[in-house]
């Protein structure tokens, strides 16, 4: 009953608010998505990263766990297409929705909920790799694999993330002391993005086009490989890349999130199927408090 109430209920609330103020009255959410993105997180991981430094295994644990997420559902997904036929975009869509998991909007507070400031590293670091990968594999896989993924990836150099896990590994290599006061700053700056975020995650969810018709058993089948494919895939890498401590504990939590909206932003770019990656989104987060409540549980967090 603790991980209800105190993870999982507020955040479903924030979920709910978002929800259902954008019934009533418009909001820009793209200026509040720059504000969160482009100002509270980059200091969130500045801060955290300066606090809590991420060592170069843990660092290359983390790029290797959602690297396998997108080549291991990459691989399963092009099975099942060749046992199904499923057409090529209705490949792309289900491939797209299994590792592209809803770091920014959802894992992030997750994460400050259950593990506090001790986590905030590593999960901030998955952010920034999973903003890099669905700029690269995403755009990839969207596009039926007729872009490179290079072509996509001086897209990642606009993010300020980057730069500020730049600035936090200068600040580590050269010894240099930041002031207590200044990263106190910087992580209540920081901590607004995940609060904003996950309002923000309500909002676009009221804001999902689903009058499009889909069959019911591909969007059955997808919110499934999404809910229980997907998270069996991520704890497997755990245990593959023997991750330890916190690190196992962020990634087995990611395991259980559900599909970003990126994923769906890529989709909709490409014509992969729109309509069936929204459902499976919003499927997938409506699920989610159950496999989140599973593995909490499991973690004794």
């Amino acid at each position: 009953m603790t991980l209800l109430t105190e993870v999982i209920a507020p955040l479903f609330c924030l979920i709910s608010i978002g929800y259902v103020i954008s019934k009533y009255r418009p909001i820009d959410v793209d200026s509040l998505a720059v504000i969160a993105l482009y100002i509270c997180m980059p200091f969130m991981i500045f801060s955290a990263l300066v606090r809590n430094p991420v060592s170069g295994e843990m660092a290359f644990q983390v790029l290797a766990w959602h690297s396998g997420m997108y080549i291991l559902s990459m691989i399963i997904v092009w099975l099942v297409t060749h046992i199904i036929n499923w057409d090529r975009p209705t490949q792309s869509a289900i491939t797209l929705s299994i590792p592209t998991v809803n770091v920014g909007s959802y894992g992030l507070a997750v994460v400050m909920f259950t593990l506090g400031d001790s986590g905030l590293s590593v999960v901030m670091l998955l952010f920034v790799y999973s903003n890099i990968l669905s700029s690269t594999l995403g755009v990839f896989i969207a596009a039926g694999s007729n872009k490179p993924p290079v072509e996509a990836l001086t897209d990642i150099f606009r993010l300020p993330l980057v730069y500020a896990v730049f600035a936090a590994l200068i600040v580590e290599y050269f010894g240099i002391s930041i002031p207590s006061f200044l990263l106190d700053w910087a992580t209540l700056i920081g901590k607004t993005g995940p609060i904003l975020a996950i309002i923000l995650l309500g909002v676009q969810l009221a804001n999902v086009n689903t009058e499009k018709p889909c069959k019911n058993t591909l969007i059955l089948g997808g919110i499934v490989a999404k809910v229980v494919i997907g998270p069996l895939i991520g704890i497997a890498l755990v245990w593959l890349i023997n991750a330890e401590g916190v690190v196992r504990q962020v990634l087995v939590i990611a395991s259980c999130l559900p599909t970003a909206i990126n994923a769906l932003l890529l989709s909709s770019q490409f014509k992969a199927r729109p309509e069936l990656l929204s459902r499976i989104l919003i499927g997938s987060t409506l699920w989610s408090p159950i496999n989140l409540l599973i593995v909490l549980h499991w973690l004794d967090l």
